[in-house]
């Protein structure tokens, strides 16, 4: 007779978990990054300091996972179509997702291209958001990364700065238009957005 022996996983880890990313999570969503303190996670969270980095190695894995909570990366687009059709997909998907976390979109991007509020003058400070970009440009720049390389890509791949340039000039108006305008980011206008963006770069 063979006896099958099944690993459980602890429960009070996936509670312990689940209670961290919540208390980060909400901290994200009424103060921005710099609320989302390992002591103000462990407070209200009420879980211990020791406990959290079981999950969460350092505070920047932990800002990152409570992003992706909120306001999950795309997918990058299939292969399938012309470098057209795939950015015109991925500007689509850009924009029903900004409409679903408008003010989080537009701190994911501006955190993506470097831009913020102001610089801090600690440095240990400047390397956690430093770390943070790092992650955040994995994971929501990435999909733009591939699809902008082929339609930029004519004279060499971009680098970074221009990547950066372009993504800026296609994810801009969409956060314009639902923080600004209030005009919606229908399907012919992300059609005008890729096609004029297309003519500009030859």
């Amino acid at each position: 007779m063979t006896t099958h022996h099944t690993e459980h996983r602890d429960p009070r880890l996936d509670r312990s978990r689940a209670a961290i990313l919540a208390a980060a999570v909400a901290l994200l969503s009424e103060g921005g990054v710099r609320q989302v303190t390992i002591d103000a996670v462990t407070a209200r969270s009420g879980v211990a300091r020791s406990t959290l980095y079981r999950h969460f190695p350092n505070n920047t894995e932990l800002l990152a996972a409570a992003f992706q909570q909120l306001l999950p990366p795309l997918r990058p687009p299939s292969a399938n179509g012309s470098p057209r059709e795939r950015l015109l997909r991925l500007v689509r998907a850009q924009a029903r997702q900004i409409e679903q976390a408008p003010t989080l979109a537009a701190v994911v991007w501006m955190t993506t291209i470097g831009l913020s509020a102001d610089t801090p003058a600690d440095a240990a400070e400047r390397t956690r958001l430093a770390a943070l970009r790092e992650h955040i440009v994995t994971n929501y720049r990435s999909p733009f990364d591939t699809v902008l390389t082929a339609c930029l890509g004519a004279g060499g791949r971009p680098d970074d700065d221009e990547i950066d340039a372009a993504a800026a000039q296609l994810v801009g108006p969409l956060l314009f238009n639902t923080l600004i305008t209030r005009r919606p980011n229908d399907p012919a206008f992300c059609a005008r957005l890729v096609d004029d963006f297309l003519v500009n770069h030859g």
